[in-house]
């Protein structure tokens, strides 16, 4: 009875001691690829071309630009159901949930004033899109997931996050030194 006692235990801390590197976030956002219709993902191409330009202008300081393409991205979302007809009820009614829900946080970023704040707005917006693109299933391009946790960000609790279609990219929110961070998950995995 002993030995399986200090047997149950070394297996108990075994568990208990190896990490699980888990992003922050995770559970915001699940990867459906079985709801994936390509004619959804040419659609959202342009809206995370978009995306990426915001995340441009913002990493160079360029809130003009970021709010103008905030706008045209607001529209864009808006006029893009009445674009597509999808066969799939589920799906079309999912995509446009998520894109109205992408589109309320990119209305809360052009009330945004201050760095921090646009920042927040940014990785709600972020968290939107993520869920959209995972509940159509998007593959067109391979999504990665960065996430600021370092010593920069020790103010957020967990980290703000962007994504990109690339394996390495400047993070947005703190771009004064211009680094290349590699992503630390990638969305069709999830």
């Amino acid at each position: 009875m002993g030995k399986f006692l200090i047997l149950l235990l070394a297996f108990f801390v075994m568990a208990c001691s190896s990490p699980e590197k888990q992003m922050p976030h995770n559970d915001l956002w699940a990867f459906e690829g079985s709801k994936n219709d390509p004619q959804v993902d040419a659609l959202l191409t342009p809206i995370f071309a978009d995306y990426e330009g915001m995340l441009k202008s913002m990493a160079n300081n360029d809130t003009s630009s970021m709010f103008s393409i905030a706008k045209s991205l607001i529209l864009r979302c808006d006029t893009l159901p009445r674009l597509i007809q999808i066969k799939d009820t589920a799906l079309q009614n999912s995509l446009q949930l998520g894109l109205m829900n992408f589109e309320d946080e990119i209305q809360g970023l052009v009330l945004e004033q201050y760095p921090n704040d646009i920042h927040v707005s940014i990785n709600m917006a972020t968290i939107q899109l993520l869920h959209l693109l995972g509940t159509v299933g998007y593959k067109k391009q391979t999504v990665y997931i960065y996430n600021t946790i370092d010593d920069k960000a020790k103010s957020e609790e967990d980290g703000l996050i962007w994504i990109a279609l690339t394996k390495k990219s400047i993070n947005p929110y703190y771009s004064i030194h211009n680094e290349l961070v590699n992503a630390n998950s990638i969305l069709q995995e999830n």
